[in-house]
């Protein structure tokens, strides 16, 4: 199966080929471009491994929370392949993509994955252990690291600037510095492609979680 993946959520754009298992990936030289790079490294990766858009099974792209400018332009060029080659998109939660890839050998039994947007604003989801496997609690939210309550025996899993990472220690004990991967991108969206393909592009939105991050 070959799957075009697109990770934009944070300030450099990436992109992955799978080619029947074998993966490729292309990252931007430059930051907050995606608009310019994204059509001309996708061009590249397949014409580099001699693959044409026409032998796309799906793109699979990181659907949010992220970067606002970023996650437009990825989900626009998305839906633009998706019509014109009439094949699906596979959005990934951008909290699983930081999440799944990073639990091999986790026991807490309660997990925040924070997000940065702006100043001291982060996108929150929890993450509970539940027979042996994590599932996502409530619905997703903007929130000011100021309101959230301490807890010395959650993990949290923080993507964002380094400058928070002391006050977000002060939160957690337990602290994991993470960032998107366009291969955890592919990855999860192989694993979960007949639960999350679509080819209803019309309702399919980035998934901004309130406030927005304009970077």
């Amino acid at each position: 199966m070959n799957i075009l993946g697109i990770e934009s959520s944070s300030k450099k754009c990436c992109i992955a080929l799978n080619i029947d298992g074998k993966l490729h990936t292309l990252s931007s030289k430059s930051i907050n471009n995606s608009a310019t790079s994204l059509p001309q490294m996708a061009q590249e990766l397949l014409e580099s491994h001699s693959i044409t858009f026409n032998t796309l099974d799906g793109i699979a792209i990181s659907i949010g929370p992220g970067s606002f400018t970023g996650l437009r332009i990825g989900l626009s060029y998305a839906k633009g392949l998706s019509l014109s080659l009439n094949i699906p998109i596979i959005p990934v939660s951008t909290f699983d993509i930081l999440f799944f890839p990073n639990i091999v050998d986790l026991k807490n039994e309660y997990v925040t994955v924070l997000i940065h947007s702006h100043g001291r604003t982060v996108y929150a989801q929890e993450y509970s252990s539940k027979e042996g496997s994590y599932i996502a609690k409530d619905k997703p939210k903007s929130i000011l690291l100021d309101d959230i309550k301490k807890n010395s025996k959650e993990c949290i899993f923080y993507c964002g600037p380094e400058n928070l990472i002391e006050f977000i220690s002060s939160i957690s004990s337990i602290v994991k510095h993470v960032s998107p991967s366009v291969l955890d991108v592919v990855g999860i969206g192989l694993q979960n492609f007949d639960l999350l393909k679509t080819k209803s592009i019309n309702n399919l939105v980035p998934n901004y979680v309130g406030s927005f991050n304009t970077g």
